[in-house]
């Protein structure tokens, strides 16, 4: 249990796919004299480690996993110190392409896209040839594992067919929207996309992004569906581990869902 002396942070672990809560004492930031903090979970089944190096204000700047870890009355246990292996990784720059021949206008989209299933809005892929609409559309289901995702894919002439308040729909064939949905900030996506297709296993870092940002929502939703008690959108952010920039997407995604958000945020 965490008490008034020690702060709880959660640092996302590459190995078990989860975010792992690490309880920092104020006695071990006063520890420290260079500026950072070392800090070693064991966790998990079976066992490993993760080594946090945070900093005064309690922010990640860095994490190593220990190839070999050694536990008092246990053998020890290997653990590998890269991503575990992935039952499918697709190439994120054939995803992306998928929505406009212009390498830029398809980023573009494609973040707008994704921050439609994010939270939560259905999606209506448009294309004659279904098969060519399922391809894309079990590439972004992949992409979704941590939630139910809202997507369709239909033809042309089933558009008048579409159900709901403010559908996305999207028009495979000419890489264009009909329907852009709901308005959401769609800056942090887009370079979100940019960052994960300059590099190594762009499909999995980004996968893991959307993974850490669902987990930093069920613990905000779980804070706001108990009790009466009002949290600022700075308290919220460092509660869940998140950035500030980002609570307002949660708190869209928690109205979604049926929570009073004006009676609980301030």
């Amino acid at each position: 249990m965490v008490d008034d002396e020690t702060e709880q942070v959660y640092v996302f672990c590459n190995i078990c796919q989860q975010n792992v809560p690490l309880d920092i004492t104020e006695e071990d930031i006063e520890k420290t004299k260079s500026g950072l903090t070392a800090v070693l979970s064991i966790h998990g089944t079976p066992q490993h480690a993760i080594l946090v190096y945070l900093d005064k204000q309690l922010k990640v700047r860095g994490s190593e996993y220990p190839s070999v870890l050694q536990v008092e009355e246990s053998t020890s246990a290997e653990v590998a110190p890269d991503l575990p292996a992935e039952d499918a990784e697709y190439d994120l720059e054939s995803i992306v392409s998928s929505f406009g021949d212009a390498h830029e206008e398809a980023i573009i989209s494609f973040a707008q896209i994704i921050a439609q299933i994010i939270v939560g809005n259905s999606l209506y892929l448009i294309h004659n040839n279904r098969s060519i609409g399922k391809v894309v559309k079990e590439q972004l289901d992949s992409l979704f594992t941590e939630q139910d995702t809202h997507l369709f894919v239909i033809s042309y002439d089933e558009i008048d067919g579409v159900s709901g308040m403010r559908p996305t729909i999207f028009d495979l064939r000419f890489g264009s929207f009909i329907s852009k949905g709901v308005a959401i900030d769609t800056d942090y996506f887009e370079k979100l996309v940019r960052d994960s297709l300059a590099a190594a296993r762009g499909f999995n870092l980004l996968k893991n992004e959307f993974s850490k940002l669902m987990y930093s929502y069920r613990r905000l939703w779980e804070l706001l569906s108990a009790g009466t008690k009002k949290y600022t959108r700075k308290r919220l952010a460092y509660l869940v581990s998140i950035d500030l920039e980002l609570i307002p997407l949660l708190l869209r995604m928690a109205e979604n869902d049926g929570v009073e958000v004006k009676a609980r945020v301030r």
